[in-house]
C-alpha cells in the first residue's frame, strides 16, 4: 500500500522534475562550494535551510544563521527579514521560544518600517509583479501564527493566519495564499467548525497543486483525513492518512511524519481498535520522535501503554505508563522554563514600551504646560491693551479650560497605566504558582484512572483486601486533588479580584488573609523577574481584628505597592553587599491602642499595618518627597513615581494616613493606619 502512494506522488510531480532528496541535498552542496559571490551564496544556503527545515532543524538553523550573516554584511533588509524568520520557524519547533520570539519580532519590524535602523528598503519586484516586502511581511504573519500557536495562543495564531491572508489576497500571493488556508484550516478544525476548515484545506490542495508545491500536500491530506474522523467516516479518514504519509516519506518531512503515525497510532486505538497496527504505528512514531528529539515522547509512550492494554499485556502497559509519566515531566519542566523566558522577554518590552509612553506623556505635558504658559502671558498682554474687548477674554478663558481638560484627561491616563503595571507584576507570580496545584490535579487524576481500573478488576477477581487498598489510595488521592485545586481556585479569584474594577463601596474583609496572599503573590512575582532574588519573609499578624470595612481592591493596590518597594528595597542591597547581608522584609497588622513603640499615633479604634525592610533606607532630604507625582528613587525606566503617590490618595480616601520612617543603611518601615470605628 505504503509503495502505491509513492507512485502516486511521482505521477503527481513534472516528469524531468523528479529527484531523490539525496541528489537535491548533494546538488545544492555543489552550488554552494562553486559560488562565488555573496548573491550566490546567499540564494543556496536558503535552498539549504528550506531544504533542512523540516528534517534537521539545528542544521537549518546553521544556515539561515550564515543567511543572516550575509544580508547584514550586504546591508539588505528583505533577505535579514526573510533569514529570521527562516531560523525562527526552525526555533518554534524546538520550543526555544524567547530566541524565536526576538527573531520574530526582528522581522516584523523590518517588514513594516521602509526606514528601519535608518536605512532605506530597496522595493523590489519579481516576475509576476509582486512586491517583496508585502511577499515577506505575509511569510512573517504566518510562521508567527506558529509560535502563537506553540504557546498555546490559538485566537493570536488565528488573528495573524487572518492577518496574512489579507496581504496574500491584496497582492494576488497566489502560492502564499495556499500555504495560509491550510494552517487557518487547521485552526478552524482546533474550533470544531468543520465545514469551513474542509473548504480551506480543498482551496490549499487547489491552489499548491497548481503552484507545483507538492510538499506541504501531506500536510493537507492528513488534516482532511482528521476532518473526516470528526465525521465518523473511518474510510475516507484511513485513505487520507495514508495519502499523507506516502506524500511525507517522500518529501522526508519528519514533522508531518510524526503527526501521521500519532493519528494513524490513535486511529487504531479509538476508532478501529486494531492493537497490533497501533504498536506498529506507535513504534515507527517513537523512532522519529527519538531521532528529532521532540518533547512528546510522553504522548507516544503513554499511546504504546494503550495499545498493549488491548492486549492484555500488564507488564507492557506498566513499562510504558511509567516512561509516559517520566517523559511529561521532563517536557512539563522544559515547557514551562520556555515559556517562563518567553514571558519574561514578554515583560521586558512591555516595561520598555510603558517607558517609551511615559516619556512621550511627560513630553506632551511640558509642551501643554509651555503652551499654557505662553497663552496666560498672551492673555495678560492682551487683557492691558485691550481691557474691554470681552469676547477676546471669553475666547481665551475657553483655550484654557479644554487644556485643563486635556492635563486632567493625561493625569488619568497615567493614574490607569500604574495600576496595568501592579497588575502585570501580580500576574507573573500567579503564572507561576497556579502551575503547581494544576500539575498536581492532573499527575494524580491520571494515577486515579488506573487505580480504578485495578480495583474493578480485585473485584471481579474476589481479591478484595487488594480493592480496599486501592480505595485507600483513592481517597487519599481525591483529597490531595481536592487540596490542590482549592488552592488554585484561591489563587484565580485573588487575581479576579484584584483585575476587577469594582463598585468602590467598601465590604467586610479580613485584612490578615488579604495581605498574606499579596505579599506571597508580590513575592512570586517579583521572583519571576529575578530568579536570583531571596528574602527572608516575616508575617506578624493580630488574629483578633476580624473582618474591617474597607475597598479590598484599592488597599490591595496599597500593599502590593509598599511589599514590591520592600523587595526592591532589600535586592539592592543584596547586589551591592553581596554575601553576609540577609534580606528580611516584615509585614504586620494589628490596633493600635494594642500595640508599642510605633512610629506614629491616631485614633484608638484604628487598624495598623506595617511594611518593614532592612535595606539601604531613604536619604533623609528626600522623604519629604516620596508620596509626590512622579518623584522615584528607582533608575530611569524602573519606576513611574506614581505608586507612592496612588497609595497616598487611595488611604486618604479611606479616612486614613500613610507615613514612612527610615535610617539610611539599617531600613525603613512604612505604615498605613485606617480608622475602623
Amino acid at each position: 500500500m505504503k509503495t502505491c502512494y509513492a507512485i502516486l506522488i511521482l505521477l503527481l510531480i513534472q516528469p524531468g522534475n523528479v529527484h531523490s532528496q539525496e541528489n537535491v541535498k548533494d546538488s545544492l552542496t555543489r552550488e554552494l562550494q562553486n559560488a562565488v559571490d555573496d548573491s550566490s551564496k546567499y540564494k543556496v544556503q536558503s535552498l539549504l535551510t528550506d531544504f533542512y527545515i523540516e528534517k534537521d532543524r539545528p542544521l537549518a538553523i546553521q544556515f539561515s544563521n550564515a543567511c543572516i550573516d550575509l544580508a547584514k554584511k550586504n546591508e539588505k533588509l528583505l533577505d535579514l527579514a526573510s533569514s529570521l524568520t527562516d531560523k525562527a520557524h526552525a526555533l518554534t519547533h524546538l520550543e526555544k521560544y524567547s530566541e524565536a520570539y526576538a527573531c520574530f519580532t526582528d522581522a516584523l519590524k523590518i517588514a513594516n518600517d521602509p526606514t528601519f535602523n535608518g536605512q532605506t528598503w530597496e522595493i523590489k519586484k519579481n516576475s509576476n509583479g509582486e512586491i517583496e516586502r508585502f511577499m515577506i511581511l505575509c511569510k512573517v504573519y504566518q510562521n508567527f501564527a506558529s509560535l502563537m500557536l506553540g504557546t498555546s495562543n490559538k485566537e493570536k495564531a488565528k488573528e495573524f493566519l487572518l492577518k496574512a491572508k489579507i496581504i496574500a489576497e491584496k497582492n494576488a500571493f497566489t502560492r502564499n495564499l495556499g500555504y495560509i488556508n491550510l494552517d487557518l484550516g487547521h485552526r478552524y478544525l482546533d474550533l470544531n467548525i468543520i465545514d469551513t476548515a474542509l473548504i480551506l484545506e480543498r482551496q490549499a490542495m487547489h491552489i499548491l497543486t497548481g503552484e507545483g508545491e507538492f510538499r506541504p500536500l501531506g500536510y493537507c491530506n492528513m488534516l482532511i483525513g482528521m476532518i473526516w474522523l470528526q465525521r465518523k467516516n473511518y474510510d475516507s479518514t484511513l485513505y487520507y492518512y495514508r495519502k499523507s504519509l506516502a506524500i511525507s516519506s517522500h518529501f522526508e518531512n519528519y514533522t508531518n511524519l510524526r503527526a501521521c503515525f500519532a493519528n494513524l497510532s490513535s486511529y487504531y486505538l479509538t476508532a478501529k481498535p486494531e492493537p497490533d497496527s497501533a504498536i506498529y504505528y506507535t513504534h515507527a512514531w517513537l523512532k522519529i520522535l527519538e531521532k528529532t528529539g521532540n518533547t512528546n515522547l510522553g504522548t507516544a509512550y503513554s499511546s504504546m501503554s494503550e495499545a498493549y492494554k488491548l492486549k492484555n499485556n500488564k507488564d507492557s502497559v506498566i513499562k510504558y505508563q511509567t516512561l509516559s509519566i517520566s517523559e511529561k515531566d521532563k517536557s512539563y519542566n522544559k515547557r514551562e522554563t520556555a515559556l517562563n523566558s518567553l514571558q519574561n522577554m514578554a515583560l521586558v518590552e512591555q516595561e520598555q514600551m510603558m517607558l517609551l509612553k511615559e516619556m512621550e506623556v511627560e513630553r506632551k505635558n511640558q509642551l501643554r504646560i509651555s503652551a499654557i504658559a505662553a497663552g496666560l502671558i498672551l492673555f495678560g498682554l492682551i487683557s492691558l491693551i485691550l481691557y474691554n474687548t470681552n469676547l477676546k477674554k471669553q475666547k481665551a478663558n475657553k483655550v484654557l479650560e479644554t487644556t485643563l481638560a486635556d492635563l486632567k484627561s493625561t493625569q488619568a491616563q497615567l493614574i490607569q497605566s500604574e495600576k496595568m503595571a501592579s497588575l502585570g507584576e501580580l500576574t507573573a507570580g500567579i503564572a507561576h504558582e497556579i502551575q503547581n496545584p494544576l500539575n498536581f490535579v492532573n499527575n494524580f487524576s491520571q494515577l486515579n484512572t488506573e487505580l480504578v481500573a485495578e480495583g474493578l478488576e480485585a473485584i471481579s477477581s474476589g481479591n478484595m483486601r487488594d480493592a480496599g487498598e486501592v480505595l485507600g489510595i483513592l481517597a487519599e488521592n481525591n483529597v490531595k486533588i481536592l487540596q490542590h485545586g482549592k488552592r488554585a481556585d484561591a489563587i484565580v479569584k485573588g487575581m479576579l479580584q484584584h483585575s476587577q474594577k469594582g463598585s468602590g463601596a467598601k465590604e467586610p474583609t479580613n485584612i490578615n488573609t488579604m495581605a498574606d496572599e499579596y505579599l506571597r503573590l508580590a513575592y512570586h512575582g517579583f521572583k519571576a523577574k529575578d530568579k536570583s532574588f531571596n528574602v527572608i519573609i516575616k508575617t506578624d499578624f493580630d488574629q483578633s481584628i476580624g473582618k474591617i470595612d474597607i475597598i479590598p481592591q484599592d488597599i490591595g493596590r496599597v500593599l502590593l505597592n509598599l511589599v514590591n518597594n520592600a523587595f526592591y528595597a532589600v535586592d539592592e542591597k543584596k547586589k551591592q553587599i553581596g554575601d553576609g547581608y540577609e534580606p528580611e522584609v516584615t509585614v504586620s497588622t494589628g490596633l493600635l491602642n494594642a500595640l508599642e513603640n510605633q512610629p506614629i499615633r491616631h485614633s484608638v479604634n484604628s487598624l495598623i499595618i506595617s511594611v518593614r525592610d532592612n535595606g539601604n533606607g531613604i536619604p533623609q532630604n528626600i522623604v519629604d518627597k516620596i508620596f509626590q507625582p512622579f518623584f522615584t528613587t528607582k533608575p530611569t525606566g524602573q519606576g513611574t513615581g506614581l505608586g507612592l503617590s496612588l497609595s497616598y490618595d487611595i488611604v486618604k480616601a479611606h479616612g486614613g494616613e500613610i507615613t514612612v520612617e527610615s535610617q539610611e543603611g539599617k531600613g525603613t518601615i512604612f505604615s498605613v493606619v485606617i480608622p475602623v470605628g
